[in-house]
């Protein structure tokens, strides 16, 4: 734009200066003064014009600087919103199942039993500052809900869960590598999920701590054995049911290289045991302490326990034994025990084929009943499970002295098959997606 001023300057000079040499020839000297009046007058006409383009010039160039500005604040702002947009994810899994028993003949007889074991959705994410995580699970025989809460980050140190949540005892997530987990998930303190608040503190690098109150299991009805987690449950002459629970653990986190670490850790837990026959409360606790060390790929976790339930009894019904169910099966166990677990296992990176991951483990449990009437319980598992993609599958040996889901009558039962050794042959292969 100011070249095209300049040059209609140039061309009006030019003209007036044309116009003045004929007036020096031919005018008189009072119309060449007139005119080079004129002259002047149109250049300073000219100047406060080009001054006026200039000023109209930088206002244009500041517009467009705003504009673009706007433009980039614009394209921050659209950034976060799809940074900080909700977002829920689904996921799930297919398991099937391979089931050979030495203590079922007609199992022996087919060679054992291979069938859809289970089939599962998860849903997880956030709606706003609220937390989502849900998973329902549907068994051969029943359906039931794993786990459902909602939560909440206070900040990056405090975390709150509230509905069917995850009670925080022992090593977390799981104290075990195998499909079958210890014996302490039969008992109810190994992957137990109850109804209540949850919060997760880790105040540094060196700790982490959990308080939690639940009311009582994830189904308030207790007469339903159809569950996953084992919880005490009604029927026959037993009437005890789970309530108002208090939880705490505590967990120090030991580096000591780069491949090398440690975690111990205290576990809680105190309770009541409404009977529905009396309408009284007995009460239970546990205490735990663990180890769950890494050295390479070999890792090693150590837990030791002593459980105890004082329930309130109608007048003939024996306070030795309670009674526990999951699965669409209840089993009574020993009220009071020492438990002793342990599990040493080794990861390899491999490249089979589509396998590229394996896990080899031995995982044992000791049940040490301290009541009437009872016996020993023991469990060992010895496996492999290995990850192809998509895919993950458990190959475990499962034997069992006096122990449930291995053959025996319940747990720390003085029972017919309290003195004998079951197995069984298991193998389990899911998709999860």
């Amino acid at each position: 734009m100011n070249r095209k001023i300049g040059l209609v300057s140039f061309i009006v000079l030019f003209a007036f200066s044309i116009s003045t040499v004929q007036a020096d020839g031919y005018g008189t000297d009072e119309e060449t003064e007139k005119l080079r009046g004129q002259i002047e007058e149109v250049q300073r006409q000219l100047i406060r014009m080009q001054e006026q383009l200039a000023e109209l010039e930088a206002e244009r160039d500041e517009v467009r600087r705003e504009r673009e500005e706007a433009r980039e604040r614009l394209a921050l702002v659209e950034e976060a919103a799809v940074e900080d947009e909700d977002g829920i994810d689904f996921g799930g899994a297919v398991r099937l199942n391979y089931a050979w028993r030495d203590y079922d003949d007609q199992n022996k007889d087919r060679f054992g039993d291979f069938e859809l074991e289970l089939f599962r959705i998860n849903v997880s994410g956030s709606v706003g500052d609220v937390l989502l995580d849900a998973e329902w699970r549907r068994y051969n025989d029943f359906q039931a809900i794993h786990h459902a809460w909602v939560g909440y980050n206070f900040s990056d140190e405090l975390q709150m869960q509230l509905g069917i949540t995850q009670v925080p005892f022992g090593i977390l997530p799981y104290p075990s590598h195998s499909f079958w987990f210890t014996g302490n998930y039969y008992l109810g303190y190994e992957d137990d999920y109850d109804t209540g608040i949850k919060f997760i503190h880790n105040p540094n690098d060196d700790w982490t701590f959990h308080y939690a109150f639940f009311k009582n299991p994830e189904y308030a009805n207790d007469a339903r054995a159809d569950r996953y987690s084992f919880d005490l449950v009604t029927g026959g002459d037993q009437f005890n049911t789970e309530t108002n629970q208090l939880n705490f653990r505590a967990e120090r986190h030991l580096t000591f290289s780069e491949d090398s670490n440690m975690n111990l850790g205290l576990s809680l837990q105190a309770g009541q045991i409404y009977n529905r026959a009396t309408e009284k409360n007995g009460d239970r606790w546990a205490v735990m302490g663990h180890m769950d060390s890494y050295f390479g790929p070999w890792n090693l976790r150590l837990q030791a326990m002593r459980y105890n339930y004082n329930p309130e009894n109608p007048e003939g019904v024996s306070d030795d034994f309670v009674q526990k169910g999951a699965f669409a099966f209840p089993f009574l166990m020993a009220s009071e025990a020492n438990v002793y677990t342990y599990s040493l296992s080794r990861s390899f990176n491999v490249d089979w084929g589509p396998i590229t991951w394996a896990n080899c483990y031995n995982e044992g449990t000791f049940i040490d009943p301290r009541v009437s009437n009872s016996d020993e319980s023991i469990q060992s598992v010895t496996g492999c499970s290995v990850a192809a993609g998509g895919v993950f599958a458990y190959f475990d040996w499962i034997a069992g002295k006096n122990m449930w889901f291995a053959g025996g009558d319940g747990i720390g039962r003085d029972a017919g098959t309290a003195g004998k050794w079951r197995s069984r042959l298991n193998i389990n292969i899911g998709y999860y997606f």
